[in-house]
């Protein structure tokens, strides 16, 4: 499953089937772009240098979406700007969010459903159906993975972007998972230097607090 479509059900009220966002966060499918960015990283198809972002078609991707986003970043030229990057997502896929929402739709994860169903122009919501997908993001989310850090520490910072990191975490996990966000991109004398993942998640957190 794609980081982008755990960080989908991580935000979704199971019941309601609505993505729940805090106010004052950061736009949905803002979070969705950022996520696809990193599916791409995690694919090892994007590159980062100086806050800036370049896709290198290493591996296929078997993702329509990833597909087409990657073309996009392809012809947009060798380097990026993060901030336009999450903008030329927004503009291929969107509306990203409901993207991400369908695919999850047609592969069972969720319901769709319209209220009320006979009015054309009522949103679309879509409750939760798989409880197992949602559980596998839960953990991931608060258990980590040892060989999946960019999947683990990208939904972190997303959610915590969402405003929805001290509901889905216990307190002890909370600071720790607090700590280590504050912690990206730092690296004191001696340690090893920061790793392409990591810059990529510290330019990615900078520019979605900047925004």
């Amino acid at each position: 499953m794609l980081i982008a479509e755990q960080l989908m059900l991580l935000l979704l009220d199971p019941e309601r089937g609505e993505l729940d966002v805090r106010r004052d966060a950061t736009d949905p499918d803002r979070l969705a772009a950022a996520a696809v960015l990193l599916d791409l990283a995690e694919q090892r198809n994007l590159g980062h240098r100086n806050g800036q972002v370049a896709f290198h078609a290493r591996f296929p991707s078997g993702h329509p979406l990833l597909k087409s986003v990657g073309e996009a970043l392809a012809s947009a030229g060798p380097g990026v700007p993060i901030g336009a990057a999450l903008d030329l997502i927004e503009t291929r896929a969107r509306p990203v969010a409901r993207s991400l929402l369908e695919g999850l739709y047609r592969r069972d994860h969720l319901h769709r459903i319209r209220k009320p169903a006979w009015w054309p122009w009522a949103p679309w919501k879509y409750p939760l159906r798989s409880l197992q997908a949602r559980n596998e993001a839960l953990g991931m989310l608060r258990d980590g993975a040892r060989r999946a850090p960019l999947r683990e520490t990208g939904l972190l910072l997303l959610v915590d972007s969402a405003g929805r990191l001290a509901n889905l975490l216990d307190a002890a996990a909370h600071t720790r998972a607090t700590a280590s966000l504050l912690a990206l991109g730092h690296r004191h004398d001696g340690e090893p230097p920061v790793s392409l993942a990591e810059s990529l998640l510290a330019a990615l957190r900078s520019t979605l607090l900047d925004d």
